[in-house]
């Protein structure tokens, strides 16, 4: 009999294409991963994987393992939606990852609305950058993630997974209050803060300041929006921000808000497996984000 644990590690290394990529979606090691993979290899009698330079690619034997895993899989998914769609009422846990400005703006009224509509539905929460909840709802160690994509930088695709766009959160320079800046292409000679190189929030900030006509001098890398505003708010950069940074501000004082040209935004959406989005628990969750939007359009 086949370990269906082991069975979903190979799938995850061959949609990723190294152990360690794996590892890091499904929050192992790369040597438990290893020897996951070797106890599989001794259940089934045949090599499964091959490494071909840095990189590892399945055998023959592999792929078949991969297909009937993600067949697997999907059924446990349309199971569990099936089981739950004769409940009364949506219930049980589901588990969201979200990054840090949309749980600002979004996770309290959220909570509220499910405290009120679905009281036997617990929300476990991991606050991390979109890209690695992507990755942790397709390995199905979460159920939903909130994501997000930028003007010309859009969120990858995948086919397992189901994306609804939740809202449009307008895109903004913010500089020194008494810095005198008042367009990007200013902004040149001032250091800048942004998230971490590889978020594309950053890179997607530094193509703007390219287009302007300067490469940033990026001083400050941090994955926290409020620190990076805070650097702003004390003369020390220059960032960029979306409209949910903006109100998770306590106040905007000694800060500059500037529109950048063409009047930008990313777009929020909710991913969650296409097995799964018709489970009542996730889509509540939906229709409780949902709500939370509309709470803060509400209230502007």
């Amino acid at each position: 009999m086949y370990d269906l644990r082991r069975m979903q590690m190979l799938l995850e290394i061959h949609e990723r294409g190294t152990v360690i990529a794996a590892a890091n979606a499904l929050n192992l090691t790369p040597s438990a991963i290893s020897q996951q993979i070797a106890n599989l290899e001794k259940e089934a009698g045949v090599q499964l994987l091959r490494r071909v330079g840095r990189r590892v690619q399945l055998t023959s034997a592999g792929l078949i393992v991969v297909e009937a895993a993600r067949t697997i899989l999907g059924e446990i998914d349309r199971m569990t939606t099936n089981v739950a769609s004769l409940a009364e009422e949506a219930a049980g846990v589901v588990k969201l990852a979200i990054f840090q400005s949309a749980a600002f703006a979004l996770l309290p009224g959220a909570l509220t609305y499910l405290k009120e509509h679905a009281p036997q539905l617990t929300l476990k929460v991991l606050q991390i950058d979109p890209e690695t909840g992507l990755s942790l709802t397709r390995s199905r160690e979460y159920d939903m993630v909130l994501t997000e994509s930028y003007p010309q930088h859009p969120s990858p695709q995948y086919t397992d997974l189901h994306t609804e766009l939740l809202v449009e959160d307008p895109l903004h320079l913010i500089v020194p209050e008494h810095s005198g800046i008042t367009s990007i292409r200013q902004a040149h000679s001032i250091g800048w803060a942004l998230e971490r190189e590889q978020n594309t929030s950053a890179q997607w900030a530094t193509n703007q300041c390219r287009l302007a006509g300067f490469e940033p001098d990026i001083r400050f890398h941090a994955n926290d929006m409020i620190t990076n505003s805070t650097l702003v708010r004390s003369g020390h950069a220059a960032s960029i921000v979306s409209g949910f940074v903006l109100a998770a501000l306590s106040n905007a004082e000694g800060i500059r808000v500037v529109e950048l040209p063409n009047s930008p935004y990313r777009s929020i959406y909710t991913a969650v497996r296409k097995d799964s989005a018709n489970n009542p628990a996730v889509a509540m969750v939906r229709e409780a984000m949902h709500y939370a939007v509309q709470q803060r359009v509400s209230h502007k």
